[in-house]
């Protein structure tokens, strides 16, 4: 797999690797909820177009979910350690914010399109770990 890997370029050879495609989605999720913690009141305004108090708060747990499951996501796939389980976690998460903004009425356009990218992250999460999990039965048959 490693020479297979190494003989790819550019996003093919990303994409063929799927602890680098698990580091990938852990820091982007870190630095989305980052950016949903430090500018709240923005993301809200441009997501959902609300501007009020609740709405921020929202945000705000959010970035701070979004941070937790991202680090805990990194650190746990550099030691090799529970990397599915907090990846799927990741993912889960995802789909259900995919399913509350896609199927929630009345909301604007710029939401969905927050839902079809939390749909795409938590169908890439769910499969990167996936093989994480079987990388681990590979490894150690007795589990």
């Amino acid at each position: 797999m490693a020479n297979e890997v190494g003989a790819q370029s550019g996003w093919r050879g990303l994409l063929a690797d799927h602890r680098r495609v698990a580091v990938v989605l852990a820091r982007a999720r870190v630095g989305v909820g980052a950016g949903l913690l430090l500018s709240a009141g923005l993301s809200g305004r441009l997501a959902w177009g609300a501007r009020s108090r609740e709405a921020r708060v929202g945000v705000r747990l959010a970035g701070a979910r979004d941070v937790a499951l991202g680090v805990g996501a990194l650190t746990s796939v550099k030691e090799r350690t529970q990397d599915a389980e907090w990846v799927s976690m990741g993912a889960l998460v995802d789909g259900l914010d995919a399913v509350v903004l896609l199927a929630t009425p009345k909301l604007p356009f710029r939401a969905r399109l927050v839902g079809v990218v939390a749909a795409v992250t938590a169908v890439a999460g769910l499969r990167v770990s996936q093989r994480l999990a079987d990388e681990r039965t590979d490894r150690d048959p007795s589990t």
